[in-house]
């Protein structure tokens, strides 16, 4: 009798033992079969990438925000060009000698890129220069090998900002030149859109230059 209990019992500790046994196995079989399909599964590279477009899309605010953020800080420290157009009237052209003769009798010099130049100290660098003149033609530069033969079609006189100097001065002094070349040269003015440069249009340069200097000193500060 005590020899069929322990019969029984090791055929039971057999049984369980088979039972975990083989639910290991199936368990072990399931997780490689899931594995292996998830293998399988494609992936789609293009769902998982961000595109520009997409950036753009949920971050535009913040980029446009941080774009006028820098453009206003380089807004007041960039340069900054006045110019106005000298062409002649009728359509005509201007004549290359008197034209040179006109601008050197008015104190202005040849000098860097071959354009006239106001200078604040004559016979100084280039860096004195208060306003320039230049060929209304590409390059710019005025051509002097051959000044009887040739003509022009306009020239333009602009000045750079900040600049040395006051500017205000500078631009009194580059418009009241130009107003007397123009007469002498039977010419007319005109703004860098080609309008006629008229007395309003004149005050108008003259407040972009007070609050583009307002503007630089305060971010000099």
């Amino acid at each position: 009798m005590l020899e069929l209990r322990w019969v029984l019992l090791s055929l039971g500790l057999l049984l369980v033992t088979g039972v975990y046994l083989w639910t290991r196995f199936l368990s072990k079989k399931h997780f490689k079969s899931n594995l292996d399909q998830s293998d399988q599964i494609p992936i789609d590279n293009e769902s998982l990438e961000i595109t520009s477009d997409d950036f753009q899309e949920n971050f535009s605010d913040d980029i446009q925000t941080e774009k006028e953020h820098e453009q206003s800080k380089d807004e007041s420290s960039q340069t900054k060009i006045i110019s106005l157009r000298f062409v002649p009237k009728n359509d005509k052209t201007l004549n290359f000698e008197q034209t040179v003769l006109a601008l050197q009798n008015a104190e202005l010099e040849r000098g860097k890129y071959g354009i006239f130049h106001y200078l604040s100290n004559r016979g100084e660098n280039d860096t004195d220069v208060e306003f320039s003149v230049a060929n209304l033609v590409e390059p710019g530069s005025f051509d002097l090998v051959d000044i009887k033969d040739n003509t022009l079609t306009g020239m333009t006189f602009f000045m750079i900002l900040p600049g040395q100097g006051d500017p205000i001065a500078r631009f009194d002094r580059m418009v009241f030149i130009a107003r007397e070349l123009k007469q002498l040269l039977e010419a007319e003015l005109l703004d860098e859109e080609g309008s006629s440069w008229s007395v309003q249009r004149e005050r108008y340069v003259r407040e972009e230059i007070i609050q583009y200097c307002h503007q630089n000193k305060k971010t000099s500060l």
